[in-house]
């Protein structure tokens, strides 16, 4: 019996060394910048260490100074899976030529697998509408977020038929969605576009109130929820594992309290088709019209 005991055993460690082949020895997982590089560390602990448990394998996060430092990353193979906008993640299989693809996409508990960009100015600050925006500075995100630059864009250029930089006093690019949202809670950033999502986050982080804070001047149509995309050459059983390990996070006790901050209720099946609008919106940006 010992000897089938251990006979037994070896067999299972083979197995296992077998199904993990082509593995990397270390996960690297990345996030586009959407809030302070300080918050990330500690905000995706619990995440990083449930991964690990999945995969059997360390898993450290990777900090992007920006959305193009993630894209490049991941297209040199420094960064095995990431999160993006719907349009960065176009951008990053376009542009910086990332062998990439969508595996799961956020489930919001406000809007499921939408989410919505968002044009805000302080309450009472005498800002409601966007004629009232005129002649104010104004906050885009980064040149690559969907929610905080492209979709604005896109509707700056298709529908209202503005230029900002002549609309505008002044446009700048504030780095992170966070950036904008406490900008304009404080009072530093005039006007300025983000997400729904990320008025979520900083409320469960106690930051702001909500969004009784801002004033609305705009609101888009649904965006496809931001996905995460893993390189295409992991190992199949890597991916297939990866894919297991996301959707099933929001049955476990920590899953669930840390997609609750958030604002999440856990993820959905994502697949490359899912991001075709974008591809769409990135050809109108190249319009000489629908420059800054």
């Amino acid at each position: 019996m010992r000897k089938i005991g251990i006979l037994g055993m070896s067999l299972l460690l083979a197995v296992g060394l077998a199904q993990k082949a082509g593995w990397p020895k270390e996960l690297v997982i990345a996030e586009i910048p959407v809030e302070a590089a300080a918050d990330y560390t500690a905000r995706y602990q619990p995440f990083l260490d449930y991964l690990k448990s999945r995969l059997g394998i360390p898993v450290r996060l990777f900090l992007g100074t920006d959305y193009t430092a993630v894209m490049l990353a991941q297209a040199q193979g420094q960064v095995h899976v990431a999160f993006y906008g719907p349009s960065s993640y176009v951008d990053a299989i376009e542009k910086a030529k990332a062998p990439i693809e969508a595996f799961v996409k956020e489930d919001s508990l406000r809007s499921g697998i939408v989410y919505h960009s968002l044009m805000i100015s302080k309450k009472g600050s005498g800002i409601r509408t966007l004629q009232e925006a005129r002649g104010k500075d104004f906050a885009f995100v980064d040149p690559e977020s969907t929610s905080g630059y492209k979709v604005p864009m896109a509707y700056f250029c298709l529908e209202a038929k503005i230029k900002p930089r002549e609309y505008f006093r002044r446009v700048f690019f504030a780095g992170t969605h966070e950036n904008v949202i406490l900008g304009v809670a404080r009072g530093t950033i005039p006007v300025g576009v983000t997400w729904d999502t990320g008025i979520e986050i900083a409320r469960q982080k106690g930051q702001i109130r909500g969004l009784e804070e801002y004033e609305v001047l705009w609101r888009s149509d649904p965006i496809p929820s931001s996905p995460w995309a893993y390189r295409k050459d992991l190992p199949q059983d890597l991916k297939e594992a990866l894919r297991r390990a996301y959707l099933e996070f929001k049955d476990t006790p920590e899953g669930k309290a840390w997609l609750e901050k958030r604002g999440l209720k856990g993820f959905a099946p994502a697949a490359d088709k899912d991001y075709d609008p974008f591809r769409k919106v990135n050809n109108a940006l190249k319009r000489p019209e629908c420059q800054l």
